[in-house]
């Protein structure tokens, strides 16, 4: 098979005012699934809509990336394939509009997957490229989640506080995709949070964190006091994880001898 870099299917084609671009995808990329649900966050609140999505075809080995098979109505089997979906918003707050992406990161042809974006972000004149990103680290789950994060604007870096790693090694999609950003005229930015690796569930106290910077970076609007709530909750469900795991609850303790050290 040719790689094709005409995998995206159209739905409809809005007109969108000075979209900003915000991008998250499922997998090694998504620590907590903390960028996948800000993204997913924002799509539910803005009442965003669907209006293209990618062929998963040449993307994925299926067989590691299985389809899913769901009851519709108790009898009917319908299959639902890897999603790759784009949607479309009024920015709330402001006088433009957002493109959200929800991906899930490919098995295969990264190049041409990313390519494909790439052209739906050319399409409609994107001046601004954000993507979001989660990774497991050695932090207390009591306290903030930390967000990093790379622009190539340093003033806005230095405004917003984008405090960049000095990570290097293996990376995922959203590396790539910032990567072919980087040669295109605009804003590339990449926020990072990073989220306790002990702890397996999906984690809201990071997803309050990607939003809240986001908010902070571009000025919209978005309700927070439900994920605030549900940050609550989740360190209350951790407490009781840790209180009833003494090795987990070792490690805690250890964490915070570091951090009182500090």
């Amino acid at each position: 098979m040719t790689n094709s870099v005409n995998a995206v299917q159209y739905v409809s084609q809005p007109k969108l005012v000075d979209p900003l671009f915000v991008a998250a995808f499922e997998g090694w990329n998504d620590g907590g699934a903390a960028a996948s649900n800000a993204v997913r966050r924002m799509i539910e609140t803005f009442k965003a809509e669907k209006f293209a999505s990618l062929d998963p075809e040449e993307f994925y080995v299926f067989t590691e990336n299985r389809p899913l098979v769901r009851l519709v109505d108790g009898r009917t089997r319908r299959l639902h394939w890897q999603t790759n979906d784009f949607y479309h918003a009024s920015l709330p707050g402001t006088e433009r509009d957002i493109i959200l992406f929800h991906g899930t990161e490919p098995n295969l042809h990264w190049k041409t997957y990313c390519a494909n974006l790439d052209a739906v972000i050319k399409g409609y004149d994107v001046r601004q490229v954000v993507t979001l990103g989660a990774y497991l680290a050695d932090v207390l789950y009591t306290l903030p989640i930390g967000v990093n994060g790379t622009c190539n604007d340093l003033a806005l870096e230095e405004k917003h506080e984008l405090k960049r790693t000095n990570y290097e090694g293996p990376t995922g999609i959203v590396g790539v995709l910032s990567s072919l950003r980087q040669s295109h005229p605009g804003l590339v930015m990449s926020l990072w949070a990073a989220v306790p690796y002990y702890i397996s569930i999906p984690n809201p106290k990071a997803v309050h964190a990607l939003l809240t910077k986001l908010k902070s970076v571009f000025g919209f609007q978005l309700e927070m006091d439900q994920l605030e709530r549900e940050a609550d909750n989740f360190d209350n469900e951790i407490n009781d994880v840790v209180a009833r795991d003494p090795n987990v609850a070792a490690y805690v303790r250890e964490l915070k001898k570091r951090e009182f050290l500090n």
